[in-house]
């Protein structure tokens, strides 16, 4: 049955991801990259061995050096100089007994295995330096900085108030984990309306295996799965 009657905000493409043109999911005026949780406890290596990285630490932070934290400098210097929104997220609690964030979530922020290389614990407290943004991809002042409670920015923050008081409606995903925060915003997002894409090379888990059944996952159901260079190469053609 033809959708012709129906009405849709993107341009439909039998050839594009979900049938979706490219070009919808990168209208400018709409248009956010949301960096999901490049904080020092998932960059530095002072914190090797948490949960985020355990039995992979050489693939983890050889990957987040290498790959990962230069594409997204990349995507970085194109909206910033084409003047386009640039959405962060901290997960951390303001509160100092982290009664703000769920019990689930909590455990994670102030697990016992929390302890840096030089044996001191540490927590996800908004003032704990291991929750600050890695200083590589530090905000801007014109960027928005959103702090969460658990695993996905919509149902643990303002997010969607936040973005949609901005006029955004299509997002580009990086950042971390790639099946954990990342994952869970970007199908929070996709069922709230959101044309979502993922850069593939702008994302770290904590394995290569892990990362590639999110990263097939995603691109099955709710996203369009592209690299840093072809969503620059389109945004700069558009």
């Amino acid at each position: 049955m033809s959708t012709d009657k129906y009405i849709f905000d993107f341009i439909s493409d039998r050839q594009g991801p979900h049938k979706i043109s490219k070009a919808s999911y990168l209208e400018k005026n709409k248009l956010a990259l949301m960096i999901i949780d490049m904080q020092n406890y998932m960059t530095d290596q002072a914190y090797r061995g948490k949960w985020s990285s355990k039995g992979s630490d050489e693939y983890y932070y050889d990957r987040t050096g290498k790959t990962v934290i230069p594409n997204i400098e990349s995507l970085l210097k194109y909206f910033r100089e084409n003047k386009l929104q640039v959405v962060y997220t901290r997960i951390a609690s303001l509160d100092k007994k982290f009664l703000d964030v769920p019990s689930t979530s909590r455990k994670n922020l102030v697990d016992e295995e929390n302890v840096d290389i030089n044996g001191n614990r540490w927590t996800l407290h908004e003032e704990d330096s291991a929750s600050f943004i890695e200083k590589k991809l530090q905000p801007s002042d014109n960027d928005i900085v959103v702090i969460k409670g658990g695993s996905g920015a919509f149902c643990s923050s303002e997010m969607d108030l936040v973005l949609r008081s901005n006029n955004i409606s299509r997002i580009i995903f990086c950042g971390g984990l790639t099946d954990a925060c990342v994952s869970s915003s970007l199908r929070q997002a996709w069922d709230r309306g959101y044309l979502c894409t993922v850069i593939e090379d702008a994302c770290i888990a904590s394995c290569k295996e892990d990362h590639d059944a999110e990263i097939r996952i995603l691109g099955k159901y709710y996203a369009w799965v592209a690299r840093t260079d072809e969503v620059l190469n389109h945004l700069e053609k558009s």
